[in-house]
C-alpha cells in the first residue's frame, strides 16, 4: 500500500515539532486515507500560515487568474496568494513569525504545469528569509520512467516554463526540488519526507486510489494524460475543450470537418490513442456558444501512448489541412513571446515548416540526455 508523505509526517516530529509552520497547499493535498494536508498538519503541528499557488488553496479559480486577496483567514489562519498580479515570491511580511514551511500540492509532472514555478520560487525564496522547506512527496501521475519533450532553453523562461525541463520530466515534485536547489545552487535548507511504495514505473490508474481534481480542467487521470500534449491547442485558434465537460479530451473549431479530420488524424497511426468525430459547444473560452467540430481523443494504451509527439503531429496535420483558418494565438503584449512558444519552447514557425520526424528526434535527443542526468535526483526505483 503506498503511503505519500502526509501520512508519514508523523515520523518526523523531531523535525517539525517546536516551529512555527506555514503549509502551500490546495485541494488536491489529500492523505491517503482522504483526510486534507490542511487538516492533518494543523491537528499534528503548530501551523500558522497558509499559501495558495495558482487555482487558489481550494482549486476553484479559473486558469491564469491572479489571486490578490492578501490576507484571507482560514479557520482563523491568515491565507497568502503566491499567485498574485505584482509577483509571485513570498515577500518578508509573509515569512515573518515563520520558521519553516510545507509544500504539499498534487503536481502532473510536466513543466508548463504552474505549481513548479511555485515550488522553484519558494526554494529560492526560503534561502534568501533563512527558512525550512519540507516538500511532502508526492506521485508523479505520468510516472516516472518515460521523459518526452524538448528541453526549454533560457530564452524562453516564464512561469510556465520555470527551468530547462522537458515537457514530461519523469520526477516527483520531492526529487524536482531537489534538482532545482542543486543545479540552480539556491543553498536552500531542503527536506524530503518521502513515500513509501511508489515505484518509477507507477502511472496514477495503478495505485488503486481515485483521483482528486488537481486544477479545475483536470478532472480524472486520463484529463491528465492527454493535459501532457493537449494544452499545447491552448496556444492555438482551436478549443482545447475548455468550457466543456471534457476539457483537453476534445479538440475543434468552428472552421474544422470533423469526420475527414478524424480519418486523417487516425491515418497517424499514433501510439496508444484514437479519435472519434466530435461536436461541441463551449459554455466558456475559445468560441464560447459556438459549435465546433473536430475530435475526441480516447487513450487506449496508457503505456504506448506519447502524449507531446501526438500533440505535436496534429498541429502540423491540421495546419497543412486548413492553412487558411489554423493560426496559433499571438503575443498578449508586442515584447511578449506568443502562448504557443511559452509553452513548447519552440516558434510557432519551427513546429510547423520542420520536418516532423527531424523535429521529433531532436526533442528525442534532448529528453534522453535528461533522463540520464536526473538519475541522481532519483529516490524511487
Amino acid at each position: 500500500m503506498i503511503q505519500f508523505g502526509l501520512d508519514r509526517i508523523g515520523d518526523y516530529s523531531s523535525l517539525l515539532n517546536h516551529k512555527r509552520l506555514a503549509l502551500v497547499t490546495n485541494n488536491s493535498a489529500m492523505n491517503t486515507s482522504f483526510v486534507s494536508s490542511f487538516s492533518v498538519v494543523r491537528t499534528q503541528y503548530d501551523l500558522v500560515a497558509l499559501f495558495g499557488a495558482e487555482h487558489g488553496i481550494r482549486g476553484e479559480i479559473g486558469a491564469g487568474s491572479c489571486i490578490d486577496e492578501d490576507a484571507e483567514f482560514v479557520d482563523g489562519i491568515p491565507l497568502f496568494s503566491l499567485y498574485r498580479k505584482d509577483g509571485q515570491h513570498l515577500t518578508e511580511h509573509m515569512v515573518s513569525g515563520i520558521d519553516a514551511i510545507l509544500f504539499d500540492i498534487q503536481d502532473l509532472g510536466l513543466r508548463f504545469y504552474t505549481y513548479i514555478a511555485t515550488l522553484k520560487n519558494l526554494i529560492e525564496d526560503c534561502a534568501h528569509f533563512g527558512k525550512d522547506l519540507i516538500v511532502l512527496d508526492r506521485p508523479n501521475p505520468l510516472g516516472g520512467v518515460v521523459v518526452e519533450g524538448n528541453r526549454l532553453a533560457p530564452e524562453f523562461f516564464s512561469f510556465v516554463g520555470p527551468y530547462s525541463l522537458p515537457v514530461r520530466y519523469g520526477l516527483t515534485i520531492g526529487e524536482l526540488a531537489l534538482l532545482l536547489n542543486a543545479e540552480l545552487q539556491y543553498g536552500c535548507k531542503l527536506t524530503i519526507i518521502p513515500m513509501n511504495g511508489w515505484k518509477r514505473s507507477d502511472l496514477f490508474d495503478s495505485l488503486g486510489l481515485p483521483w482528486i481534481m488537481t486544477s479545475p480542467a483536470i478532472g480524472h487521470f486520463e484529463s491528465a494524460l492527454l493535459y501532457a500534449g493537449m494544452c499545447l491547442f491552448e496556444g492555438t485558434n482551436l478549443s482545447e475543450g475548455r468550457g466543456t465537460s471534457c476539457p483537453f479530451e476534445l479538440i475543434g473549431s468552428p472552421f474544422l470537418h470533423a469526420e475527414p479530420l478524424c480519418r486523417a488524424a487516425n491515418e497517424l497511426h499514433l501510439k496508444g490513442i484514437v479519435f472519434t468525430p466530435a461536436y461541441f459547444t463551449p459554455t466558456a473560452s475559445k468560441y464560447q456558444g459556438e459549435t465546433c467540430k473536430g475530435l475526441y481523443a480516447h487513450v487506449l494504451d496508457k503505456e504506448a501512448f506519447r502524449p507531446v509527439e501526438s500533440a505535436l503531429r496534429l498541429i502540423q496535420l491540421i495546419a497543412r489541412l486548413y492553412s487558411e483558418d489554423f493560426a496559433f494565438l499571438p503575443p498578449l503584449a508586442p515584447t511578449q513571446r506568443s502562448p504557443f512558444e511559452n509553452l513548447m519552447g519552440l516558434t510557432s514557425q519551427d513546429v510547423v515548416t520542420t520536418n516532423i520526424e527531424i523535429l521529433l528526434n531532436q526533442c528525442s535527443e534532448q529528453s534522453s540526455v535528461f533522463a540520464k542526468e536526473k538519475e541522481i535526483y532519483h529516490l524511487y526505483r
